[in-house]
């Protein structure tokens, strides 16, 4: 059994959130791992930290990502909220996540985010797509709240690992007007 702790600073690392760096240092000066998984912990100090290659292949199958995937879309959907300079892409990835099977996405996906799939090209489409966007706030805010009340109160629950193109299967325990609010 893997403590969440180091689970977490796994994933962290295979998702480039943490430099192998910092892992290591981390491995180093925290013992929970050393003394609830000394085979694991083995493994992680035996690993030659220069380089990140063989990184993932050698840790990934320690990590249940789908334990992570809440916390990604939420970081999304702050990104919204905060109209960061990420938002743009953060609304065009709820177009795609919804297209790909997180159908509590649909409204974000649909509403939104699908005003910005002509104009996604970089340079000349700039300038339209941030016109766009600015139409589309401050509504969008409300609608990326929901979702987020949606996740933290465990009203969409992940499970299991993904479908081969990074989408986890998922329980919906909305209530049926929450359904209705997260439609288009």
């Amino acid at each position: 059994m893997i403590p969440s702790i180091a689970e977490r600073q796994i994933y962290q690392v295979l998702t480039k959130k943490t430099s192998i760096r910092s892992f290591e240092q981390w491995l180093y000066e925290d013992n929970v791992l050393e003394s609830s998984n000394p085979d694991l912990y083995l493994e992680l100090i035996s690993f030659d930290y220069s380089s990140e290659d063989g990184f993932y292949d050698s840790f990934a199958k320690y990590v249940h990502f789908y334990k992570f995937e809440a916390d990604q879309i939420k970081e999304y959907l702050c990104s919204i909220i905060n109209r960061d300079q990420k938002c743009g892409d953060a609304i065009l990835l709820m177009y795609e996540l919804y297209c790909q099977g997180y159908e509590f996405l649909q409204k974000l996906g649909l509403i939104y985010g699908l005003c910005l799939v002509d104009c996604s090209h970089p340079v000349s489409l700039v300038d339209e797509s941030a016109n766009i966007i600015d139409k589309l706030y401050p509504s969008i805010i409300e609608d990326a709240k929901n979702v987020i009340h949606w996740l933290e109160e465990g009203k969409i629950v992940f499970k299991g690992q993904d479908n081969g193109f990074g989408i986890f299967e998922y329980d919906d325990l909305r209530s049926e007007s929450e359904i209705l609010q997260g439609k288009a």
